[in-house]
């Protein structure tokens, strides 16, 4: 199987990929031991980075998107960015497909009145603190490293320090409205184990969100063992979409995916490989486009997910009423 080394934050060592025999899940293996993982992630970690005050009333959405949010969501009143004055083109109706698929993406759940909201893996708490803006009141964090749940604590958040699979279990059976876990499961060493536990702690047809990498996707064919997706040592699994899917199938109804847009994976993988003297014609491309267009690369991104062929995935299921 594929080797590699932690491209991204370079801690010592060398990290290799296995496949189990029966299902063919990748995994990481050998793996950090579970008392080390949180030192897997150092001070300039990008989701533990202090938030800068997201906490306070800047408005975060444009007007046109509220209003999505609001008929689509159920959303109350949010604060929004001001309309530019003339036509304003993305008001318009067409764009609602767009604004669906960004909304997939961006883990936003039907909102509940008075419902209770968990963020696993909430990092900073950002997520939260925007949550907190746009009506949600009963709001819940999970995070592993000690700095950045003190981060979401100073922004008068309600976050628990711990390993997901113990600290879950502070919450009731049948106690939670949402679930979300963004870029989390990748990191777990029994994702499988712990989604089986998110649906208990849900009430029936409660809302679980969450986003993964997943490896049967067009970067992981072109890059192989430079694919950023393996982020060697912190991701401990590489799941495909048929490993998605049977973990939610026997708990969990109406999922729906949504592909991101994220050529940073495309540039990192293809900036990798050329450090470690195995450039191709594709990287020097990429690296150029990505680096002096910018606007044309996330479009590239956008196209790709709109086909399904990024990474990264978001997903919105129920648990089964």
């Amino acid at each position: 199987m594929l080797s590699g080394p932690d491209h991204l934050h370079q801690l010592p060592g060398e990290f290799f990929v296995a496949a189990c025999r029966q299902c063919r899940l990748w995994f990481q293996n050998p793996r950090p031991p579970i008392d080390a993982l949180a030192s897997l992630y150092p001070d300039d970690y990008r989701p533990h980075v202090p938030a800068g005050g997201t906490s306070g009333g800047t408005p975060l959405l444009r007007a046109s998107t509220a209003r999505y949010l609001a008929a689509q969501l159920g959303y109350p009143a949010i604060q929004a960015l001001p309309e530019a004055g003339g036509f304003n083109w993305r008001a318009v109706r067409w764009l609602d497909p767009v604004r669906r698929w960004t909304v997939g993406v961006g883990l936003l759940p039907q909102f509940v009145p008075d419902g209770a909201l968990l963020d696993i893996g909430c990092g900073n708490g950002s997520r939260l603190a925007s949550l907190r803006q746009y009506g949600w009141r009963r709001l819940h964090g999970i995070e592993l490293v000690a700095a950045a749940a003190a981060e979401a604590r100073a922004n008068d958040l309600a976050v628990e320090c711990g390993p997901v699979e113990s600290t879950l279990e502070s919450h009731a059976d049948g106690s939670l409205d949402v679930v979300i876990s963004s870029m989390v499961l990748e990191h777990l060493p029994d994702p499988f184990a712990v989604v089986r536990r998110i649906a208990a702690k849900l009430k029936p047809g409660g809302q679980f969100l969450f986003s993964t990498v997943v490896r049967d996707s067009l970067d992981a064919r072109i890059y192989g063992k430079f694919w950023g997706g393996f982020d060697f040592p912190r991701h401990l699994v590489y799941f495909r979409r048929a490993d998605l899917d049977a973990m939610l199938t026997d708990h969990y109804e109406q999922a729906e995916y949504f592909y991101q847009a994220a050529p940073v994976d495309f540039l990192r993988s293809s900036s990798w490989r050329r450090l470690a003297g195995e450039r191709r014609i594709v990287d020097e491309v990429i690296v150029r486009l990505g680096s002096g267009i910018p606007q044309a690369a996330w479009l590239a991104g956008a196209v790709l997910a709109w086909l399904g062929k990024t990474s990264r995935v978001s997903c919105r299921c129920r648990r089964m009423a």
